[in-house]
């Protein structure tokens, strides 16, 4: 537990109240898990996605323990969308590019519109959504983009663990890759604004909840080429998110952190 001194916030510098925090694909997977930390570090937390079943799903379960989360149908790759998002929730001020997506297929049989979908929701979506969302930040003279690439935004995968699935993936990781370009041009130009920009690359997360067969077979094989001898859990992402999207942080930007269990060491 940090300590606190009276009328002032904890010294850790950790404390999100009266933050208001947007989540994108926070009804699932990494962004449920990254919108329930930033909801008990006492920010007020919006999640949106596609889908409305989970996120109502993921915000009944906040509200039951007392955290405040609430919820919105968007598409981010719709530009409509993206404005109606803006004009409800226009208080941001941290926003987690989540929403991504990768498709699984031979990059020689890759058509331009299957190429276009990825890269609209994986790239385009987070830079028109700080489009809109950074600018009032900006007049605030604080706010937090954190922008949820990969460790394949910095890699790539070894096709020798995969088998049969296969690791070819030429849009997500040509997306991942550059919305970590991107993070590093946003830094750049809202360094002395007081808006951070940096990037959360997560190592291997078995995404069970989409490819329970193919995640429990890799499983084994992704161990044992970890350091830490493990895939990463729910709570993994936890810290590094609310340091990310916290006062304390204000001196840490256009960096990309890695939590891999030290994956992208060797």
């Amino acid at each position: 537990m940090s300590k606190v001194v009276a009328n002032s916030e904890p010294k850790n510098g950790l404390d999100l109240s009266g933050k208001h925090a947007l989540v994108t694909g926070g009804g699932t997977g990494l962004g449920r898990q990254m919108a329930n930390a930033l909801a008990e570090a006492g920010a007020r937390v919006t999640i949106c996605g596609r889908r409305a079943e989970p996120l109502a799903a993921a915000a009944a379960a906040a509200t039951a323990i007392g955290h405040d989360l609430r919820w919105t149908v968007t598409d981010v790759t719709n530009p409509s969308d993206r404005q109606r998002l803006f004009d409800e929730v226009k208080d941001v001020d941290i926003l987690v590019n989540n929403a991504a997506l990768g498709e699984r297929k031979p990059w020689l049989t890759v058509t331009i519109e299957e190429w276009r979908a990825i890269m609209n929701l994986n790239l385009e979506a987070p830079f028109a959504l700080s489009q809109l969302f950074v600018p009032p930040m900006v007049e605030r003279k604080w706010g937090r983009v954190i922008n949820i690439s990969s460790v394949f935004g910095l890699i790539v995968g070894d096709p020798a663990l995969y088998g049969d699935w296969g690791v070819d993936l030429p849009s997500y990781v040509a997306s991942k890759h550059g919305l970590i370009g991107l993070t590093k041009h946003l830094a750049m130009m809202l360094g002395s604004t007081g808006v951070t920009v940096n990037a959360l690359c997560p190592g291997m997360f078995p995404n069970t909840e989409q490819n329970a067969s193919n995640a429990a077979t890799l499983v084994p094989g992704v161990e044992a080429r970890t350091p830490v001898k493990r895939v990463g859990n729910d709570t993994d992402l936890r810290a590094a998110i609310v340091y990310l999207a916290s006062p304390g942080s204000s001196f840490y930007t256009g960096q990309s952190m890695v939590v891999d269990g030290g994956w992208t060491i060797w």
